[in-house]
This record gives C-alpha cells, sequence and structure tokens, in this order.
C-alpha cells in the first residue's frame, strides 16, 4: 500500500515546474561585451538587446513629465576596437506594412516605445559599450548578463505608467539603478555627419 503512494508522490514532485536560479558565480562577474545593456534611473529606462547578429533593438520608457528626444546620430555603439553611430532608428508599423524609418523619435512624458537601431554594426552579436544622448546629458548603458536583461525587462513590464508616482513601483518591483548620466560632451565634426 504504501510502494503506490510513494510512486505517485515521485510522480508528482518530478513534474513540478524547475525553479529559476541565479546564474553562476562566474556569470555574474563584470562583463566586457554583452548583446545585453541597460541604464535604469528615476526617470529613464534604456535597454539595448541585440536580437540577431548585427540588429540591435532600443526600449525606452520614459517616467517624467517632460518631453524629449532621441535623435538616431546620438546612439553609439562600440564594438570592440570601433565605434558606429546609428544612421536611422525603424519604427514597425504594422504586420504587413515595411518598417519606417526616421532619423529620430519623440518621447513623450510617461511613455514606453521601442525601434531598431540601423547602421553599420556588421554582423556583431555582442557590443563593448553603449552610450545614448538624450537633451544636455549623456546616459551610459551598463553590460548585462541574460537573466539580468530578462529579469529586468520582467520589472519593466510591470511599471504603471499612469502613477503620479514611482516610488512605490521602484520598492515593490526592486528596481535598481545601473548605468551612469553625466553632462553630454561637446559635439565634434564627427557626431555631426
Amino acid at each position: 500500500m504504501i510502494r503506490p503512494i510513494l510512486l505517485i508522490l515521485l510522480s508528482v514532485f518530478a513534474q513540478a515546474p524547475p525553479k529559476l536560479t541565479r546564474p553562476s558565480s562566474t556569470e555574474n562577474k563584470p562583463r566586457d561585451r554583452s548583446a545585453y545593456f541597460a541604464f535604469v534611473d528615476h526617470d529613464y529606462i534604456f535597454t539595448i538587446e541585440v536580437v540577431k547578429p548585427g540588429i540591435p533593438l532600443l526600449n525606452f520608457v520614459s517616467m517624467t513629465n517632460e518631453e524629449n528626444r532621441i535623435y538616431a546620430k546620438d546612439i553609439r555603439l562600440s564594438l570592440g576596437n570601433r565605434k558606429s553611430v546609428a544612421r536611422l532608428l525603424s519604427v514597425e508599423t504594422g504586420e504587413f506594412q515595411q518598417a519606417m524609418s526616421v532619423t529620430s523619435i519623440a518621447v513623450h512624458p510617461k511613455s514606453s516605445f521601442g525601434v531598431r537601431i540601423d547602421g553599420d554594426f556588421g554582423n556583431e552579436k555582442e557590443l563593448s559599450g553603449a552610450t545614448i544622448r538624450l537633451g544636455d546629458e549623456d546616459f551610459q548603458l551598463a553590460p548585462l548578463s541574460n537573466f539580468d536583461f530578462e529579469s529586468l525587462a520582467l520589472k519593466v513590464n510591470r511599471l504603471n505608467l499612469e502613477s503620479p508616482d514611482f516610488s512605490d513601483d521602484w520598492r515593490v518591483l526592486k528596481l535598481e539603478l545601473l548605468g551612469s548620466r553625466s553632462p553630454a560632451r561637446k559635439r565634434s565634426s564627427f557626431d555631426s555627419n
């Protein structure tokens, strides 16, 4: 009699869904290159993900009440031994329509959006750095592991963009500051191309 119950219990435990585990300590060490980059603070969240070789996507969340604009030429990606500036941003317009390419995109108050970054990125699967200029500031994105990027994406998807105060979201979702922001450097002739 005991034997069938034991078999039933073992089969139930064997069918339990796998638990999400943290990556090993070697996966948590600082990264030189990654397919995933993010900036997170109380005003903005920017993520860049290389989804296919040479094809990065930019997603952003604005938690401010200010209107702003991201210009393609202000997105700089480091590709190992060279840097590349984005040329255009591609916006998906619908299932059967071709993507629309633009030189800039509006960042509306309390909004989120995603675009493909078009430029000379070769067949790179990983980046060694990413910086976005927004207004008069440079936002340096931090490299992440796949696990940390997916964890951040889950949290960001739970943000309430209609909230009058995001401090509760930050506390409940346990968001942490990532990357850095600083006054933008002066434009050079390279930047105007």
